[in-house]
């Protein structure tokens, strides 16, 4: 479903990502983990551009993401097509990112509508049954402003839903919420996993990862330490630097 070949990003001489190259298969949910600054809110956000990467490629259902193929090289792709590459990839940011002047289902409706072209009152349809999912069918009308951070979350989750991705990005979902409304929201996250639904999650929540994922990858230094399930990545690391790390966080 996704096919990244040594990407790489820098910032003017500050190297974030590294020679990256992974797969990720249709039904498969990927978590990513990894100390502070080690590339992985970068690389989820190249998967879909939303930061141009720099060299390697990224693919998503064999199409190139943000660039267009030319005789003579590759040439950022016209912002229409990325974006509707985009509506196919839901992302789900640390810090909700819902609009504030819109109610809770104005939200969900928005990008369908505006960037799809739907027709609003069968997405509207979709819209109330997705809040009904997430557990907020009462909030349909409420401003973000007068929401938990949690509900918060979860009505992001919804509107990400509600452009139909074929894949959902999860940046460190829980990092803003208090630790007593984290729960709420990979409760859901992993009601989307036993459905089905491929997912990359950059997430600090070990125990998560380790239930949830199909396979774990640890990044440091903008490059791919080590990768596998995750009772292998846990329980039996290979590399020195991801079993450093495990035992910081786990213990």
């Amino acid at each position: 479903m996704l096919s990244v070949k040594h990407l790489s990003k820098s910032y003017g001489n500050l190297v974030i990502l590294k020679d990256i190259s992974v797969e990720i298969g249709a039904n498969e949910v990927v978590a990513v983990i990894g100390p502070s600054g080690s590339g992985k809110s970068t690389l989820l956000k190249c998967l879909n551009f939303l930061e141009p990467y720099d060299g390697g490629e990224v693919r998503f259902e064999g199409t190139l993401v943000g660039y267009r193929e030319h005789s003579a090289g590759k040439h950022l792709a016209k912002e229409k097509v990325t974006n509707l590459l985009r509506a196919r990839i839901g992302m789900v940011f640390q810090n909700f990112n819902l609009f504030p002047h819109m109610s809770v289902i104005e939200n969900l409706l928005e990008g369908p509508v505006q960037v799809l072209g739907e027709n609003r009152a069968e997405v509207e349809h979709r819209a109330q049954a997705l809040l009904l999912k997430v557990g907020l069918q009462d909030k349909a009308h409420a401003r973000p402003s007068t929401l938990s951070g949690g509900q918060q979350q979860r009505a992001a989750i919804a509107r990400a839903l509600a452009m139909r991705p074929r894949l959902m990005l999860f940046d460190e979902p829980t990092s803003a919420l208090d630790p007593e409304l984290v729960g709420e929201v990979l409760s859901i996250i992993a009601q989307l996993a036993t459905e089905g639904m491929p997912m990359v999650i950059v997430t600090h929540e070990m125990s998560f990862a380790r239930e949830v994922a199909s396979r774990v990858i640890f990044m440091e230094g903008g490059e791919i330490v080590e990768e596998g399930p995750p009772e292998k990545i846990f329980r039996q690391p290979d590399n020195l630097r991801t079993q450093q790390f495990l035992s910081r966080v786990l213990h």
